[in-house]
């Protein structure tokens, strides 16, 4: 008779450690550590104590993530830099072509071909050159014929 209640406790422990192996996964991992739980029968084995190492798996961030991120941050350069033109330009009859670059957060401008300051006047339709190496400086008054995008100024750039 003893060895049938042997037999009948083991079965229950063994049930026991079953629904504790299913309750761990839902459990956090402090209740994991928890000292296993006996039955109540005289004579019964205790259950063999886990020495299992509770890892916790190393978070790496997704592809996903990592290109996402990376798209934000171009379209917020996109949106902040100043954005080249390519500027017709005409005086006394002589008709240009260069690339303006406008300044960062409404600086002085630039003409990418010479080493002038250039100031564009997109109200007045005018573009002016200044020579700021000289004690005085001296601007040269330029009537702009025509201005496009940034796609049009990279192409210019790309032909020469």
């Amino acid at each position: 008779m003893a060895k049938e209640l042997k037999k009948t406790s083991l079965l229950s422990e063994a049930e026991k450690q079953k629904l504790l192996k299913k309750g761990q996964a839902k459990k956090p991992v402090a209740a994991a550590s928890a000292a296993p739980v006996r039955s109540g029968y005289v004579g019964s084995a205790s259950a063999p104590a886990r020495a299992e190492a509770v890892t916790e798996p190393e978070v790496k961030p997704s592809k996903a993530k990592y290109w996402l991120g990376l798209a934000v941050l171009l379209l917020v350069a996109v949106v902040i830099c100043p954005k080249p033109q390519l500027v017709h330009y005409q005086t006394a009859g002589m008709t240009t072509s260069s690339v303006y670059m406008p300044g960062w957060f409404g600086g002085e401008g630039r003409i990418l071909d010479t080493k002038q300051r250039a100031v564009l006047s997109e109200q007045e339709q005018s573009l002016y050159l200044c020579f700021s190496e000289q004690k005085t400086e001296q601007c040269i008054k330029y009537q702009v014929k025509q201005q496009q995008g940034p796609v049009a100024a990279l192409l210019y750039l790309s032909r020469q």
